[in-house]
């Protein structure tokens, strides 16, 4: 097992769904990077070192060719080198929390039921107190109007003026994940996220991440649980989602095919799951060789909302 940081180090473009063209948008373009990015941008950043790849075939087929036997497992933030910080989600609201925080939400959710009103205020007090939601201390964004140009012709592109919001970080941080699998990568700089942006790689090893068992209760979506259209409504009818926001994802661009990836239903970065979705989601999805390759790139990874806060897989490790 290897623990990979990456650490930004100019401002990033992390893009989600949504197309940047005057055509689809209308006259006002613009794009705001995510947060945290989704798993087949950090896979794709680890696939392309390989520097190997076949135009024939489809961007998943070439990803698992490039990263071999490789299991992806993400994303935390790290602050200082050493303090995690998890994401947490409810409906829109977004927080990054510490593990002290996260391992109160089972008292709130057990209780919510009980004074309502006061478990209510205790959940919101997470998102809005500067204490607890360390998105306030380290998240800055960096706001830019741009063009586009016609290089042939060297000349303006018409109605192609965009604004775009860049992510930065008021303190050095690092997006980290976790490698299973011979996985050969030393320290080394990358572009990453949408234009290449400049990051630095660093690798060491880690070996007590991971825990395959299920022993808790409630688990937190550390990447998107990407879900087939037809067992949604199901999931959603038993409630099996605690908290947290469902929608439609890109999986990115293909830039080998100038084209976009699929577009997936998923259980957001964030959100908390109960561990009865864990049983039904591996009877719907069981012996789907295509979701279990989504597994392997990094979507999927869920930890356990305790002590412990370990990591594993829907699929692969059942």
């Amino acid at each position: 097992m290897k623990k990979i940081r990456i650490k930004p180090l100019e401002p990033l473009m992390l893009r989600t769904q949504g197309e940047f063209e005057p055509l689809v948008t209308g006259s006002h373009i613009s794009a705001q990077s995510l947060i945290i990015p989704r798993p087949s941008t950090i896979a794709g950043l680890l696939g392309y070192l390989k520097f190997t790849g076949n135009k024939n075939e489809d961007w998943l087929t070439n990803l698992l060719k490039q990263l071999g036997d490789v299991k992806i497992y993400g994303t935390l933030i790290e602050e200082d080198n050493e303090n995690y910080l998890y994401p947490l989600r409810m409906g829109n609201l977004f927080a990054l929390v510490n593990k002290e925080t996260l391992c109160l939400l089972p008292r709130f959710l057990e209780n919510s039921g009980v004074n309502y009103e006061r478990w209510e205020k205790e959940i919101y007090d997470i998102f809005y107190n500067k204490e607890k939601n360390k998105l306030f201390e380290l998240i800055d964004f960096q706001d830019r109007i741009g063009i586009s140009l016609d290089r042939q012709k060297k000349v303006v592109k018409e109605h192609y003026l965009y604004t775009a919001r860049y992510l930065s970080f008021k303190k050095d941080i690092n997006y980290v994940i976790f490698v299973e699998g011979n996985l050969e990568l030393n320290e080394t700089i990358a572009n990453f996220g949408g234009e290449g942006r400049i990051a630095k790689l660093e690798v060491e090893d880690k070996d007590d991440i991971l825990n395959k068992d299920l022993s808790d209760d409630y688990y937190l979506a550390l990447s998107p649980i990407l879900i087939p259209d037809d067992i949604i409504d199901d999931i959603l009818e038993e409630e099996l989602i605690v908290m947290g926001k469902v929608d439609k994802v890109s999986l990115g661009f293909d830039i080998a095919h100038n084209r976009r990836k699929e577009m997936l239903t998923a259980v957001l970065e964030g959100s908390i799951i109960k561990k009865e979705f864990v049983d039904r989601y591996q009877k719907c999805v069981k012996n789907s060789s295509l979701f279990e390759d989504y597994e392997k790139i990094g979507y999927n990874t869920i930890c356990g909302i305790s002590s412990q806060n370990s990591m594993r897989k829907i699929l692969l490790d059942s």
